[in-house]
């Protein structure tokens, strides 16, 4: 597992700070990122 990868799922069980929503493991403007489930907002983007 790469780094880059364990720090992402380190994230995955957090909640947003924004809102209620969950954050997850998704692509964000085409980069790995930990996003909003709920309201899109990224936490974590790597380049």
């Amino acid at each position: 597992m790469s780094q880059s990868t364990r720090l992402l799922d380190s994230f995955d069980t957090d909640d947003c700070t924004y809102c209620d929503g969950d954050l997850v493991v998704e692509d964000y403007k085409n980069n790995d990122a930990i996003v909003c489930d709920d309201c899109g907002t990224p936490a974590v983007q790597l380049w």
